[in-house]
């Protein structure tokens, strides 16, 4: 006894269709109903004398075999009657559709459901946008007759509500919508001939945007452009071969034509109009594959997209900051100095080397707010200002930094006049290192140590300066005076509790394990040392220095051996583990991930 024949026997008694249907969602048949109360049945049936009819057939049936022999009859006859009758019904319809396509459901609808998702043209191909930078997938319900350019102003309302989105203003992209397989579909096709077409059971589009500077590497070069503001062939050919750093050539695209994107007023194309450029960086090599790219002077003009060979990353200024933090890193291991370091002249660097690290600077300033704190900020500020800008106060500051601790120790002792044996000894050690072999008279130690100071700052590095200031000199509108620069280095230095108040998660409220991980986390990063702390930072934003204004904290689950937390540089999220079970355990594992190879890029 099944289901189905409990169906025909209450059709036999003109039981309703959605009654009928409600007992075969609910899987109700003949074992079921001996063991329902009344109250229970009469859910599926109002007439009292079709639940005892009901009851009393499902006894029969459970009686003996006799009956249900008998009721088996009943049964293929009751079914035969029904598909004799649907028959007679199809021939009456007189269309020429059978019962199957006339109960076909969505051929019946008027409205198809439609998903859409965003797609961004970024280092030559198309990369879908994921929803916590504004894309991922939206589920709409439209008319068949919809045509495509009507879900493209859908579309173009859902990524860029009031026409703006993570990635810019709307009138900065060039739109087109794709199908599932990135094909560009026709405007005038509708919902209907999509679906006709691809004979899926859910169509998937895409509203792909590219800027409106980025051309395609194929485009015709004797399109119409200005020479104000697009770089000829030669120009891109030169830049081209400045910048190969691997095997594979580098892809260098410039602002489309005016006719094409812009609109015809010079001061809006010098406004919108900016070449970029995508690089790829050997980690190893960071210093020299930088230098290669920085040796031309219209590098600072180009909006720069990094990657590194040999590993997984998109850049969306995660991947250029670490390029940057790690050039300065090994740059300022071959200078001079403890806390505070200054650039030596060296035998394999000539003038565009120094021009060309001097640019570094100022692209790294001007594109992330990153400067090497560690560069003298009275080197700096003899670069942009002349080595007349450096008072006294600066000057010393700097050279107590620049030395190591036990001679900063016997120069201050010495400036106050209280030195004992071993303060002598150390500072005869550092004025032999500086050129003189016996210490100055007590009343011109003062004038002594000065003038050894301004010697090694500025003016053992004076070509250094003078080939830096060429670059440097550009941001003076940002850093017009001496003070600008003390407090621009003062605001990117990071202190544990700069750091620990960056450190944010978007949840009101926290669950005891969540808390627990962040109450470590806290700690960790208060009680981090300073090398310890700039290295955390970068884990997380990468750079060493204060960039960004947050770091966004997310929680999972992870735990056993694949527990580790996971940063996302680009947009500072650090998703960290809610399964630690005491502060050592976390403290322990995450100085191994921050000790080993923790800035190599492999998510995307």
């Amino acid at each position: 006894m099944d289901e189905e024949d409990i169906v025909v026997f209450l059709k036999s008694r003109n039981v309703q269709e959605e009654d009928l249907q409600r007992l075969k969602d609910d899987k109700i048949d003949s074992s079921v109903i001996n063991i329902m109360t009344d109250e229970e049945l009469e859910k599926y049936l109002n007439s009292f004398g079709d639940r005892l009819a009901l009851r009393a057939f499902c006894h029969q049936i459970m009686a003996g075999p006799s009956t249900s022999g008998a009721m088996e009859k009943t049964t293929v006859l009751q079914r035969l009657r029904d598909k004799l009758r649907r028959k007679h019904k199809d021939h009456g319809n007189g269309d020429g559709l059978s019962n199957k396509q006339v109960g076909n459901k969505h051929a019946a609808k008027e409205s198809r459901r439609v998903e859409i998702g965003w797609l961004h043209f970024q280092m030559g191909e198309f990369h879908q946008v994921k929803t916590k930078n504004g894309g991922g997938t939206r589920h709409l319900t439209c008319q068949k007759n919809v045509k495509i350019e009507e879900l493209m102003k859908t579309g173009k309302e859902l990524f860029f509500p009031h026409g703006l989105s993570p990635k810019g203003h709307a009138e900065k992209f060039i739109f087109e919508i794709r199908d599932f397989s990135q094909n560009i579909v026709s405007p005038e096709c509708t919902v209907c001939q999509l679906y006709d077409q691809t004979k899926l059971r859910m169509l998937r589009l895409y509203i792909c945007t590219t800027e409106i500077h980025t051309i395609c590497p194929q485009r015709d070069p004797s399109s119409d452009s200005s020479y104000d503001f697009h770089p000829d062939e030669q120009t891109l050919e030169k830049l081209s071969k400045d910048s190969i750093l691997s095997d594979q050539p580098i892809e260098s695209v410039a602002s489309s034509s005016r006719n094409d994107c812009l609109p015809p007023g010079p001061s809006e194309q010098a406004a919108n109009v900016r070449e970029s450029q995508y690089v790829k960086i050997r980690r190893v090599m960071v210093i020299k594959d930088l230098l290669e790219i920085f040796m031309d002077c219209k590098v600072l003009n180009l909006a720069l997209r990094m990657e590194f060979a040999n590993e997984k990353a998109l850049d969306d200024d995660g991947v250029s900051r670490d390029v940057y933090t790690a050039f300065w890193e090994e740059f300022l291991e071959h200078c001079e100095g403890e806390d505070e370091r200054v650039p030596r002249l060296r035998p394999d660097y000539s003038e565009r080397e120094w021009q060309a690290i001097g640019r570094i600077w100022v692209k790294g300033y001007m594109d992330h707010g990153l400067i090497p704190v560690r560069l003298s900020p009275a080197f700096i500020l003899a670069c942009s200002h002349g080595v007349t800008a450096v008072d006294e106060e600066l000057l010393m500051s700097s050279f107590m930094k620049y030395l190591s601790a036990g001679e900063r120790s016997a120069v201050e002792k010495a400036l106050l006049g209280n030195m004992d044996e071993n303060d002598d000894e150390e500072l005869l050690d550092l004025f032999s290192r500086m050129g003189s072999h016996h210490l100055p008279p007590k009343e011109n130690m003062h004038a002594v140590i000065q003038i050894m100071a301004h010697k090694v700052i500025l003016q053992e590095s004076k070509f250094i300066i003078d080939c830096f200031s060429s670059s440097i000199t550009s941001v003076q509108l940002n850093l017009p005076t001496k003070q600008s620069i003390v407090e621009l280095y003062e605001s990117k230095k990071p202190t544990n509790k700069k750091v620990a108040c960056m450190i944010q998660t978007s949840k009101e409220f926290l669950n005891q394990q969540e808390q627990m991980a962040f109450n470590y986390l806290q700690r960790y990063v208060k009680n981090a040392a300073p090398r310890k702390l700039e290295t955390f930072l970068r884990f997380c934003t990468g750079s060493t220095v204060m960039c960004k204004d947050k770091i966004d904290l997310t929680f999972n689950a992870l735990s056993g051996l694949s527990r580790r937390p996971v940063a996302h540089t680009c947009a500072a999220v650090l998703e960290l583990p809610y399964t630690y079970n005491s502060y050592p355990e976390f403290r322990t594992e995450f100085d191994n991930v921050l000790s080993g190879d923790c800035f190599a890029m492999d998510i995307l």
